[in-house]
């Protein structure tokens, strides 16, 4: 881990303690020697680790743009050397904006960490409170070790706070297969723990399952991504019926997870989105190969892609560019609906059932169902991958649909070796334990 890394480790249990709870008026900031020694320290701590989400290399930007832009979803527009190498799918080993998700996420990280770390020595928790606090801290650990693996492979694992720089930071990659381990056992340790409902922008146990099931789908275990989707979509979540008011109304019924920002905790998405005419800097814009995609009446197109006064497409799904305070989607409804298809599909389910969670999402969006002639698993996956491609533009998704799918070298025209993000430069230079990724 670079030195950025580590002090950030070393001092994240007192930063989690002084970040804007969510939901409630801010608060002073409380003593070191205090952080986590109280309930009300480790309730901050826990707001904390839901802050380590928000920063741009996370949520606010990189985890949104980047596997939409690394894919054929987003075209370039703007002057960063970073953003660039990321259109490319040429990424060089020393990209700072890559440095920054895998330090960012090692701080969160780190984060939920102090939080487990300290609960079972707060003795004014109640058991509900410890309860609580320990299942958030569990899902939202999972999260970033989910983004983590997803962008680079195999990643180390790290179950301890870090409270110094020494060998013990320096820490060997643990495998691909490793690492979802521990997504699970956290998930599914999470899931007893966490509220039916709760406050927006915390973790609930539909939160946890849907996560759960988006990590069973990666490793190709179907038959429970199938099950955790289907819990999902048999509780208290409902798809919303105008496709806009997804993003127009926040923390809507078909949200599972957000991250929650406001006016005096923004974020730039909409910024970098929008024109200069309107405000932004369209630092990226939708391809026209996405905008191509939307069929004739999908209400989804003009939804998410808007043209300015000469033509040029930009995104609005993040539209609040002067306030910056538009929530980020991690996971809603229509996702579950998919996963379970696509679950479906590689299990030799009967075709219709496959195409009935398809169509409840083409319905949504103004279609017709798929013909009756979509039958073969390929044609099945295709159908999916296609509707993902529409329904989730902008929210992170398609480069991670297609390498699951096995279609991203053919698609992209990328060789093997650009399946993952480099390990960053930085990190293998401080820590001789690491290994960098194949190619780079």
């Amino acid at each position: 881990m670079t030195m950025r890394t580590m002090r950030w480790l070393a001092l994240a249990a007192l930063v989690a303690a002084c970040e804007e709870p969510l939901n409630t008026n801010p608060t002073d900031a409380i003593d070191s020697g205090d952080a986590l020694t109280t309930a009300r320290g480790v309730e901050l701590a826990v707001i904390g680790a839901y802050s380590a989400l928000q920063t741009n290399a996370l949520y606010s930007r990189e985890l949104t743009v980047y596997p939409e832009m690394y894919a054929d979803n987003l075209d370039f527009t703007g002057t960063y050397g970073t953003d660039f190498q990321v259109s490319l799918r040429d990424i060089l080993a020393t990209n700072t904006a890559i440095e920054a998700a895998w330090a960012d996420s090692y701080d969160a990280i780190n984060r939920a960490n102090n939080v487990l770390k300290a609960i079972p020595e707060v003795s004014d928790l109640t058991s509900e409170q410890a309860a609580r606090f320990k299942g958030e801290a569990l899902f939202l650990r999972a999260l970033n070790y989910f983004n983590l693996v997803r962008y680079f492979g195999g990643v180390p694992i790290v179950l301890e706070p870090s409270v110094g720089i020494g060998e013990e930071a320096l820490v060997a990659r643990n495998t691909r297969e490793e690492v979802y381990d521990r997504i699970i056992t956290d998930l599914t340790d999470a899931i007893p723990l966490l509220p039916e409902s709760g406050s927006p922008g915390r973790a609930t146990k539909g939160g946890a399952r849907a996560l759960l099931a988006k990590a069973y789908l990666e490793i190709g275990e179907w038959e429970n991504a199938r099950d955790m989707a289907t819990a999902v979509i048999n509780g208290d979540y409902e798809l919303v019926t105008n496709y806009r008011s997804i993003f127009t109304t926040k923390s809507n019924s078909e949200s599972i997870f957000e991250v929650q920002y406001s006016i005096n905790d923004p974020n730039s998405l909409a910024f970098w989105y929008f024109p200069q005419s309107l405000g932004g800097r369209r630092g990226f814009a939708p391809s026209e190969d996405l905008y191509n995609a939307y069929e004739a009446g999908d209400v989804r197109r003009d939804a998410s892609i808007a043209l300015d006064g000469s033509g040029d497409r930009y995104g609005i799904k993040y539209f609040r560019v002067a306030n910056g305070d538009d929530n980020i989607l991690v996971i809603r409804l229509a996702d579950m609906y998919l996963t379970r298809a696509e679950a479906n599909a590689r299990l030799h389910a009967d075709p219709a059932t496959v195409r009935a969670d398809i169509d409840i999402i083409r319905d949504r969006a103004g279609l017709g169902p798929l013909p009756t002639t979509v039958t073969s698993e390929d044609d099945l996956i295709e159908a999916i991958l296609k509707e993902r491609r529409v329904e989730f533009a902008m929210e992170g998704h398609r480069f991670f649909d297609l390498r699951r799918t096995g279609r991203a070298e053919a698609v992209l025209g990328i060789p093997s070796t650009r399946l993952l993000f480099p390990i960053p430069q930085g990190e293998i230079d401080v820590n001789s334990n690491l290994t960098q990724n194949p190619g780079y």
